[in-house]
């Protein structure tokens, strides 16, 4: 996943700066109360993660951290995590440097000060697993592609070459979806808005907010509530 879709930077001097005054305030207060607690945030295959952790220290440059296993998993995959602390108005992204998950330890770098774009959303986006086929249809033009993610308002579409379509350009989309009343696959196609477009480079990512009918916003809350009970289940797995 590109995390950075998740977040949009604040930067409020530079970043070198932001970092070093982030760095230097924890060092300052690490051994007190409040600034040694911190709260951690994944948005793992679109869930979001969130547990405590405790800062221990900080060397070289690092926040060394001691976080929950589930987060520690978590981390692992996704490379980074967004942080709260009582001690900045804003919350932090940070790459993790390193992390065991044996131990449940992490040291993380480069935080810098961000806006959590992904709390805006209205209902939980998570990912496809595995990804569907996706058709899009907008006139005479027919696009195949990939469906990394949805929600009931809003899905991701991953393809292999630039489509010309415009901001707030409307499309119709169709994908099969699992049903996990019927236990079967159902057609889905509901009509769609493109709102963005990410990737410098092939593959890339298209986000559409979409307008489903009762009963198919119904069958995507319900495959939804499915993944999150798979997600969930998949870290505590790993966890144990």
């Amino acid at each position: 996943m590109d995390f950075t879709s998740l977040y949009s930077t604040r930067i409020q001097t530079s970043f070198d700066d932001d970092q070093a005054a982030i760095l230097k305030a924890f060092h300052d207060k690490c051994t007190s109360k409040n600034g040694s607690k911190v709260s951690l945030t994944n948005y793992f295959n679109g869930l979001p993660i969130t547990y405590p952790a405790v800062v221990l220290g900080v060397e070289r440059g690092s926040l060394d951290l001691d976080v929950n296993p589930q987060q520690a998993i978590a981390m692992a995959s996704d490379h980074y995590t967004l942080i709260r602390s009582a001690l900045f108005p804003d919350p932090l992204v940070a790459h993790v440097q390193y992390i065991n998950i044996r131990k449940h330890v992490a040291s993380v770098t480069k935080l810098c000060f961000v806006e959590v774009l992904a709390e805006k959303r209205a209902a939980v986006r998570l990912d496809l697993d595995p990804p569907v086929r996706v058709t899009i249809q907008h006139e005479d033009q027919v696009i195949a592609a990939i469906l990394v993610d949805i929600s009931t308002q809003g899905l991701a579409i991953k393809v292999d070459d630039l489509i010309m379509l415009d901001i707030g350009t409307e499309v119709s989309v169709k994908f099969m979806l699992p049903d996990s009343v019927l236990l079967k696959q159902t057609l889905i196609k509901v009509p769609a808005t493109l709102v963005g477009v990410a990737g410098d480079a092939s593959p890339y990512r298209y986000r559409f907010r979409i307008s489903p009918e009762k009963h198919q916003e119904q069958l995507i809350s319900r495959y939804s509530f499915q993944r999150q009970v798979e997600i969930i289940r998949g870290l505590k797995e790993i966890a144990d």
